[in-house]
């Protein structure tokens, strides 16, 4: 059986260009566990990962973290406390009915609809929704950035 996820963990995700990181930040009743991707490649895993979560995070995303575990796509090296700066639930934004539509802002809790464009630090939250496995590998080999997420 699978590690128990919890939060603080940290996730070993295998890229073809390499090994990245990321921590379980936090768990939302609908949306399951947030992770913080962290940028760069690893030849060889690092030895302290609080210096690691101590970087600015590459993309934060819901992600189905348990079930990769379950299924051997990622795994579980490591618990470390969740750095203060990423305990702060962030903001998330989304668009309803594609480009053009009606642009809201989401604290995990309540959701707002914002009625004009959206600021550059907004552009910067990341996207509302839980990605898959697949689409995870691909953000960090492309260097995913929400701010440049090109469907918005």
């Amino acid at each position: 059986m699978a590690k128990k996820v919890k939060l603080g963990d940290i996730l070993q995700v295998l890229t073809s260009q390499g090994v990245a990181y990321a921590q379980v930040t936090h768990k939302h009743p609908e949306f399951g566990f947030l992770i913080r991707v962290f940028p760069g490649f690893h030849n060889k895993q690092p030895k302290n990962f609080s210096a690691v979560v101590q970087g600015e995070p590459q993309f934060s995303a819901f992600f189905v973290v348990q079930s990769a575990v379950n299924q051997g796509l990622l795994s579980v090296v490591a618990n470390v406390p969740v750095p203060e700066r990423l305990q702060v639930f962030p903001t998330f934004r989304s668009r309803n009915g594609g480009p053009g539509g009606s642009i809201w802002l989401w604290d995990g809790e309540k959701a707002c609809r914002v009625e004009r464009d959206l600021r550059s630090n907004e552009m910067e939250y990341p996207t509302e929704g839980i990605i898959s496995a697949p689409l995870l590998v691909e953000r960090i080999e492309k260097n995913y950035r929400a701010e440049t997420h090109e469907v918005w």
